[in-house]
């Protein structure tokens, strides 16, 4: 079985219609807090918050991992990095000996985005799969 969690701030809501294509259980990593509406702001304070790893606050239901066999994480690809919500959340709460397909949704940028998750996913999971959508586009390689 597999789980989808996603997060998704942006007006385009990229990350979420790539996650809702995806056949699994969804779940929404949904900030607390004040959310910044102008693209400048968005770029400009999520990009420090991801790269200064500060901590920021989520709501999400409680996932009861041993359920699936295959995470999908989906999450917008900020200063090059996977957000911060997914990394702190993936942090707070990791799982163990997964199958996990990792995808990304950016304008651009996203060279080091899958190095970026060294460290905070644990070694017993295996990733089967690497995706980044630009402009809600796939790319191939």
């Amino acid at each position: 079985m597999n789980l989808v969690l996603y997060f998704s701030m942006s007006k385009n809501k990229r990350s979420k219609a790539i996650a809702e294509s995806m056949e699994g259980t969804k779940v929404e990593l949904k900030p607390v807090g004040k959310v910044y509406k102008s693209r400048f702001m968005q770029m400009f304070m999520y990009g420090y918050y991801t790269t200064s790893n500060k901590n920021v606050k989520y709501d999400i239901e409680e996932i009861d991992y041993s359920k699936y066999d295959t995470i999908y994480l989906v999450s917008p690809v900020w200063a090059g990095r996977p957000c911060q919500y997914v990394r702190k959340y993936l942090e707070s709460k990791p799982f163990l000996s997964k199958k996990v397909v990792l995808i990304g949704s950016c304008e651009g940028g996203y060279s080091k985005y899958f190095d970026s998750y060294q460290g905070i996913l644990d070694e017993s999971n295996e990733i089967i799969d690497k995706q980044i959508y630009v402009n809600g586009e796939k790319i191939v390689k």
